[in-house]
């Protein structure tokens, strides 16, 4: 029986060898990242990269790389020359591996006017209505265009479809083609978050506002379902950061949330933005921004990290948009693509405060070091070194002593969404013999350092209230007092708003360095600074902590008097 076997080996060894061959040629047409240790491990991210304009071809192998560095699994797939194996965004008809959608936990779609087979846009359908998210990228709002086969069954996801309005475009993303507002590679774009995103996770670690090299597409006057803008775009009569704001042209929205729910029955979270040129990616901001995206998409947002590493992994080298910069002859498994060998590690940007609190002069504060204002007996309690705030009445609690130059550290943390507190430097000493001698809910008059939770605006919203005038990532601002406060300002000019958006959300500790100095104070949230103010008068007075209606805790309390 053996020997019979024998002749039989060699036939055998080539089925097995032409099959490895053909499953390796298939994989060379498309790119696959290999998530290891991080937040994103067990999810696939499946990138899409298939537009001749805007690089896609190198900038969605970009944020796969840096994405795997974060634990995700990431594949690229792209639009391919069938007779050379090539990377052509001019075929409009081919992305092989669209099968890889099927295990994906995550669609980034960056593509236009794509008019694939039937039996591959089927695989892009089924995701759709599977009801996993999908995020759109620049002209992702207008991917199909069915010139040719208009009786093709998936004729009707066109971007100029009448039903659904808009195409695929429209239905999920929120929008379809509508037209170049900012001069196309003209006017570049100031970025400018909504002031109720501030607190937003896919802004988490973002300025308020950042420049990118990029131009302003048009929107209709009403995005389609429940899209909420998140990010404004002001066109610029240049490409520089320094071009000035173009007249005529009001700020339109350039990224938004929505929700899509598909024939599953199951509700997906959609994050589409506009914006999308190749030196777009250059930018820091706008690369946090896509990977954050991709966990809020991902209900990862808890794990959101203002500090984590977002570099340029790789060669990034865009060229120009157009033609002009199409590279010509490239295959997925071009070194130019790849992950650098060794893949660098992430490196998580520094979260430490500027200053060493074991140097001489500092020390902790106790319960020894605060009294009572206008509190009730179980308001403030301290428990294993942490104080605990039950959020009732209004109130404060004061230092035992006043200060003028001093810098202090505090940690805090709200228990519940919607939390409300925050840090008086310098208050008045007469607003406390005042809220003492009454003994009612109040507030005293000082510099207020705002500690406000995320969730405060939702339930401003829900409420129908205003929610343009207040930050949650460390607003400061007087408060019966003088203070001229740093810019961004606040509509009414009274605040500072933080410029970037460093807070955890409730249930997360956040660390403030408050410095204040001859009549300026400066805040540091999570290591960065963020806000502040400067004349402030009076600029000596007590320091207190607010009670304002949720519970909270405290501890690490660091203070250092200064000159």
């Amino acid at each position: 029986m053996i020997t019979r076997l024998f002749p039989i080996l060699p036939a055998l060894a080539a089925i097995l060898l032409s099959v490895s061959n053909a499953g390796a040629a298939a994989a060379e047409q498309w790119l696959t990242f290999p998530g290891g240790e991080g937040p994103g491990k067990g999810k696939k991210i499946v990138f899409i990269a298939a537009e001749e304009s805007y690089r896609s071809e190198l900038s969605m192998p970009l944020m796969a790389r840096i994405l795997s560095r974060h634990g995700f699994d990431c594949t690229v797939l792209f639009a391919i020359d069938a007779a050379s194996g090539t990377i052509d965004p001019r075929v409009k008809d081919n992305i092989p591996g669209l099968d890889q959608l099927e295990s994906a936990d995550l669609l980034v779609a960056f593509m236009r006017w794509r008019e694939l087979p039937d039996e591959q846009m089927k695989r892009i359908i089924d995701y759709t209505e599977s009801g996993r998210p999908i995020i759109g990228i620049r002209n992702a709002t207008h991917p199909f265009r069915y010139a040719t086969r208009p009786d093709s069954p998936y004729a009707r996801y066109d971007s100029a479809s009448q039903d659904p309005a808009g195409g695929w475009g429209r239905q999920v993303l929120g929008e379809t083609w509508v037209s170049h507002y900012g001069k196309n590679l003209v006017e570049s774009t100031r970025c400018d978050v909504i002031n109720f995103a501030a607190g937003h996770p896919i802004f988490r670690g973002t300025h308020r506002s950042f420049w990118i090299p990029d131009d302003v597409y048009g929107v209709s006057d009403q995005l389609a379902g429940d899209s909420q803008p998140m990010l404004l775009g002001q066109p610029l009569a240049g490409w520089t950061a320094d071009a000035q704001p173009v007249t005529d042209k009001p700020p339109v929205p350039i990224a938004w949330t929505k929700s899509y729910t598909g024939s599953a029955g199951k509700t997906a979270r959609v994050f589409t933005t506009t914006m999308g040129h190749g030196d777009a990616f250059r930018v820091e901001d706008f690369r946090r921004m896509i990977a954050n995206a991709c966990y809020w998409c991902l209900g990862l947002e808890d794990a959101v990290d203002p500090h984590s590493d977002v570099s340029i992994v790789g060669t990034y080298e865009p060229g120009p948009a157009g033609g002009k910069g199409f590279q010509a002859g490239l295959k997925p498994a071009d070194r130019l693509l790849a992950m650098p060998e060794p893949p660098p590690a992430p490196v998580r940007r520094a979260s430490v405060t500027p200053v060493d609190d074991t140097q001489p002069g500092w020390r902790t504060l106790a319960a020894e070091d605060f009294a009572q204002v206008n509190s009730g007996d179980d308001t403030w309690s301290w428990r294993d070194g942490v104080l605990h705030c039950t959020g009732q009445p209004v109130s404060v609690i004061r230092s035992a002593k006043q200060f003028q130059n001093f810098e202090i550290l505090v940690e805090w943390m709200h228990e519940k969404p919607a939390g409300n507190s925050g840090v008086f430097v310098w208050v008045t000493p007469e607003s406390i013999e005042r809220l003492t001698a009454a003994g009612k809910p109040g507030l005293p008059q000082g510099i207020e350092v705002q500690v406000l939770d995320h969730g405060f605006t939702d339930m401003m919203k829900a409420r129908g209230a205003k929610t343009d005038w207040f930050g949650t990532n460390g607003d400061v601002f007087a408060v019966g007092v003088k203070m001229k406060p740093f810019p961004p300002l606040s509509p009414d000019g009274s605040r500072s708003y933080p410029r970037r958006h460093m807070a955890h959300g409730h249930g997360r500790w956040n660390q403030y360095y408050i410095r204040a100095v001859d009549g300026e104070v400066r805040l540091w949230v999570n290591g960065v600074e963020v806000s502040g103010g400067s004349d402030c008068e009076p600029s000596s007075g007590y320091l207190c902590l607010e009670s304002e209606g949720s519970p909270i805790q405290f501890r690490k309390l660091r203070i250092r008097e200064l000159p």
